[in-house]
């Protein structure tokens, strides 16, 4: 291929009409192509029309690129750097600025690193990890065969430590890529993880309770709580892109909100919530929480949920550990990730209900999944929770109480208990008293609910 260097536009235009033609003709004309770019130039002396022709231009032209005069190299040069952590921070510059990749993902990996660099069998040294592959591969083989397979006898525990160990290899292969070197011709694999059958999550009763539950004396905290999960199981978003909310993002007049995709390069992506969410003043909607809740609190930045310091949550280690200690003591599997799981089942099924169908394709749209193959996981799940709650669990966890007669009836279920029955007689009349509020229905939602010794104990 002969480097040819690419006049400049206006090089390509005539003087003063010299050769004859018309402007028109000279124009330039670039042709763009996967692996072809065809520039058209003007006649040269000898009055011949030249076409540069490029084949694999964007392969070839990378190659010939002098990484050390880029202002971010393609590669990362090891031998800069005297210990991990130097070496640590160019690749986060580099897996940031090169490749444009989330932060997030890096720091997993970066973490990961170090965890096996303090390793008391065989600790990797990530400056020569290339130079020296048996220290890597001896360490992989060691946690498959040995450490994790004794650990999971101890424990009973069938594939334990796969997870890990693909943890591991992402790593390598990452600190590989910044190195620019070729690990395909390892003599190593890492083992196949088990596909996950197991899909915990809350049934619809124990939603509603959750929603509206009491958590907390202060006013402030329990309603923080209660409006994050009803956003979180109302709308299935990342814990990620909770946190980073901001009241920009809550267009009331439309009824959507914009979200920020942190694991797609923070792409935005517009949501519709129904209307109980946006705007009922009966339930933990977003209008009660910023024009009622939020405001007895400042912040500069503009962050939806803040915290009872009046700060934002930095982390979704900050969120989960916040949330944790009040909402595991009513649901012990509670993490900010069931949530999401829970919604992308709980839409299948109310479109399930409207429509006789999973509707795969709609449920990837709200989920803001790439491929579909990752949302027809929900599928199998979804079928196995259907047979015994076939009813709409979004609208059923949202409006009543657990033990409202509307609630019971949105279920297909006898609401009337027999205890109800009985005090209808003359004989149990005046032995079970129904007050006209009930003590654990949701603020604002009057329902009949029995005293502590009646039917709702």
């Amino acid at each position: 291929m002969k480097n040819i260097n690419k006049p400049k536009f206006n090089s390509l235009l005539p003087k003063n009409n010299e050769a004859g033609g018309n402007i028109q003709e000279w124009k330039r004309e670039m042709v763009l192509g996967r692996n072809k770019v065809t520039i058209s130039t003007p006649k040269g002396e000898d009055g011949v029309i030249r076409n540069s022709k490029f084949q694999n231009y964007d392969v070839g032209i990378i190659k010939k690129i002098d990484s050390k005069k880029l202002l971010y190299p393609l590669t990362v040069d090891f031998s800069r750097y005297e210990t991990n952590e130097e070496l640590y921070c160019a690749v986060k510059t580099w897996w940031i600025e090169t490749k444009k990749k989330a932060e997030k993902t890096i720091d997993v990996r970066i973490r990961t690193a170090r965890q096996f660099e303090r390793h008391p069998v065989f600790p990797i040294n990530w400056l020569i990890f290339d130079e020296k592959p048996e220290q890597v591969i001896n360490l992989l083989m060691y946690l498959e065969n040995v450490e994790y397979k004794e650990k999971g006898k101890e424990l009973d525990v069938n594939n334990y430590g796969v997870n890990h160990i693909h943890n591991l290899w992402k790593t390598i292969r990452t600190f590989a890529e910044a190195r620019g070197v070729d690990i395909s011709y390892w003599p190593y694999k890492p083992p196949e993880r088990p596909e996950n059958k197991v899909k915990i999550i809350p049934m619809p009763p124990m939603v509603n309770k959750l929603i509206h539950h009491k958590y907390a004396k202060a006013q402030y905290t329990n309603k923080l709580i209660k409006t994050i999960l009803t956003i979180g199981f109302q709308s299935g978003l990342r814990p990620e892109e909770i946190i980073i909310l901001k009241v920009k993002n809550i267009d009331f007049e439309s009824g959507t909100v914009i979200i920020t995709e942190q694991k797609k390069r923070h792409r935005n992506r517009q949501i519709r919530l129904e209307k109980p969410v946006m705007y009922s003043r009966q339930q933990n909607s977003l209008k009660n929480w910023i024009y009622i809740w939020r405001k007895k609190k400042t912040n500069d930045d503009g962050f939806l949920f803040l915290k009872p310091n009046g700060k934002p949550f930095e982390t979704v280690a900050d969120l989960r550990g916040f949330l944790a200690d009040y909402v595991k003591p009513v649901w012990n599997d509670f993490c900010p990730k069931i949530m999401r799981d829970w919604y992308a089942i709980a839409k299948m099924i109310q479109y399930m209900e409207k429509n006789g169908s999973w509707q795969i394709r709609k449920v990837k749209n709200k989920l803001g999944h790439k491929k579909q193959d990752t949302t027809e996981i929900y599928v199998e799940f979804a079928e196995m929770y259907y047979e015994n709650f076939k009813f709409d669990w979004l609208k059923s966890v949202l409006k009543f109480h657990q033990n409202s007669k509307r609630m019971k009836k949105l279920m297909k279920e006898d609401y009337r208990s027999s205890q109800e029955n009985l005090s209808k007689r003359k004989k149990w009349a005046g032995l079970i008293k129904f007050p006209s509020v009930g003590i654990n229905a949701p603020d604002g939602i009057r329902t009949r609910v029995a005293s502590s010794k009646g039917w709702n104990d």
